[in-house]
């Protein structure tokens, strides 16, 4: 079920995520009380309000941070504040600085966004188009068949005028999906134009462009009398090796998997050293 939701969540077309979104509540009317009581908006990608977040989940973010500060959270507390500090210094300086290099070589997009359009091109190089208003706005996209997999063939309705797409990936990500850029190339427009400003280079230089200072000789630094720290007793650190602290929550979760079992009598919670059955064996040997 676990696997279920997480597939759901990520999922961008509303009708596939409502399709998918009633054969999960259909489990249990627990299951059904616990899902309607969550928001859709707080935890679908499908719902998220025009694409604010830009297709990351809430645990993306989370882990994204965790992996750069990762040497760093089982630190003591002084020792965490000045190696996080040192490790942020470095990160800006260097996605900074690789940013401004890309921007001078002539390059306008972020490298992630350029993959993700090359595929999208592939993608839309096999779809079908049909247009629906002399504007140009209006069109049905229906992609190609395979016959091997039998998978495609769907049909999608894309609106450039309100930057829509019935597959859902325009609005939540925020830059063209293979359907809008088969429209695009049909009628001979710039799908460039519809890529969100916060993919460009320039933004991301903006991102790292805060102003960082060394912290110089400790000894140099103003001593503030005005409160005086004092150890909590009962938080000593006690003897051998401390154990790790962090909070687990549902990116720690395990999917159940079936008890291991003894190779001799097959019951679970055992192995076949501490099996009972070759202790009465032996004893009935001797």
């Amino acid at each position: 079920m676990k696997s279920m939701l997480m597939k759901l969540a990520y999922t961008p077309c509303k009708q596939r995520f409502e399709a998918g979104l009633n054969k999960f509540r259909s489990h249990s009317p627990e299951v059904q009380t616990w899902i309607d009581n969550i928001s859709k908006e707080k935890w679908s990608l499908a719902y998220d309000h025009e694409g604010q977040r830009y297709g990351h989940m809430t645990t993306n973010l989370s882990e994204s941070v965790n992996k750069v500060l990762k040497g760093e959270r089982n630190l003591p507390i002084t020792a965490l504040v000045k190696a996080t500090y040192s490790r942020l210094v470095e990160y800006f300086v260097k996605r900074g600085e690789s940013a401004i290099n890309d921007m001078n070589n002539g390059k306008r997009y972020c490298r992630k966004l350029i993959e993700a359009i090359e595929k999208n091109q592939e993608e839309a190089s096999s779809h079908q188009v049909r247009r629906y208003d002399i504007q140009s706005t209006r069109f049905e996209i229906e992609e190609a068949f395979n016959p091997m997999t039998q998978r495609g063939g769907h049909k999608w309705s894309v609106i450039l005028s309100t930057r829509e797409c019935e597959c859902g990936k325009f609005q939540a990500y925020r830059y063209p999906c293979s359907h809008v850029i088969a429209a695009c190339v049909t009628v001979s427009i710039d799908f460039w134009q519809y890529v969100d400003p916060v993919y460009t280079l320039q933004y991301v230089v903006n991102a790292y462009s805060s102003q960082w200072w060394p912290l110089g000789n400790e000894a140099n630094i103003l001593q503030n009398d005005e409160w005086k720290l004092l150890p909590d007793q009962d938080r000593a650190r006690g003897k051998g090796r401390p154990k790790a602290c962090r909070i687990r929550n549902e990116m720690d979760w395990v999917e159940s998997q079936p008890r291991q079992r003894c190779r001799l009598c097959r019951q679970p919670g055992h192995n076949q050293r501490h099996c009972t059955q070759q202790s009465n064996a032996n004893i009935n040997h001797d």
